[in-house]
């Protein structure tokens, strides 16, 4: 017998207006037989720490399918990429990238240069000053790349008056892309590897990256996609999870999960025990005890 839901959570990357905080970060239920959106009071908002909407469907009982001798796999759909070009095409113009300038100001040019370099970090006019972190994985392929706005001074996101996040496969308007994400960092991974520290944002894993460079540094992209998929390609690795600070339980918790498939897994405490802001990460904290 094969166990089913009837609903499952929209594995696209569409998303909705939460019925709560009201921002367009609600991923909607979807009916796994009609494969209709199930009413918009149902799903998850994916600021799980600042809204933590999660409604089920009221009828969303497992159901128990019989198997049959005709049963027939259906196939995996093939990853989606977008062209290695795009390096070439982005890779420039950093005196108009607002990260770039942030970090300039905090580290020397030379470290930069390096973290641009390691990283594949390109520029875009999607904003004016945008930055584009790329997901490249282990076989140099680009899955996808998340074009976001930072502040210049400060290097915090610019969220006002919306949040300045996108995807590039969205910004070159692919039709049927199947984004099938890998961590942020991911290519930088290799036989000399020795521990790998797994953080929540991009800009976190390239600044830890320039202060502890004997450690690489990936992210996951967003506290909720600490994924065992993700974690698959450095599964043969000692891993350190660095969570954002409230969320160690949840990623301790997942740690623990991983640990008993074989994962040398370990999650970090640090921030819970500081008087930092909820959500702070490791370089609010490295910067606020620097006096930056």
């Amino acid at each position: 017998m094969i166990m089913e839901y009837k609903y499952t959570l929209d594995p696209t990357s569409k998303k909705f207006r939460c019925p709560r905080c009201k921002m367009k970060r609600l991923v909607k239920f979807i009916n796994n037989e009609s494969k209709q959106y199930a009413p918009s009071e149902f799903g998850r908002c994916d600021r799980e720490s600042a809204c933590g909407y999660f409604k089920y469907p009221s009828n969303n009982k497992q159901q128990y399918l019989p198997t049959t001798e005709s049963y027939v796999a259906i196939p995996k759909k093939t990853i989606s990429y977008i062209n290695i070009n795009v390096l070439d095409r982005f890779g420039n113009n950093y005196n108009q990238n607002n990260f770039i300038s942030f970090l300039l100001q905090h580290f020397d040019e030379s470290l930069v240069y390096d973290a641009i370099i390691e990283y594949n970090i390109c520029t875009s006019n999607y904003w004016k000053g945008a930055t584009i972190f790329l997901q490249i994985d282990n076989e140099f392929k680009i899955r996808t790349g998340k074009v976001m706005l930072f502040n210049a001074l400060t290097g915090k996101r610019v969220k006002k008056p919306y949040p300045h996040i996108n995807w590039m496969h969205k910004v070159f308007n692919y039709k049927e892309y199947n984004l099938q994400q890998c961590l942020f960092g991911l290519n930088l991974v290799n036989k000399f590897t020795t521990t790998i520290c797994v953080v929540e944002s991009e800009k976190t894993a390239i600044i830890m990256s320039m202060i502890f460079s004997e450690y690489v540094w990936l992210a996951t992209g967003a506290k909720h996609n600490l994924k065992e998929n993700l974690l698959k390609p450095i599964k043969n690795y000692p891993i350190i999870l660095y969570p954002d600070k409230t969320e160690y339980e949840s990623w301790n918790k997942k740690a623990l999960l991983f640990s008993e498939n074989n994962y040398n897994i370990s999650t970090s405490n640090l921030l819970e025990k500081l008087n930092l802001e909820d959500g702070s990460d490791l370089v609010d904290y490295l910067f606020y005890f620097n006096g930056n």
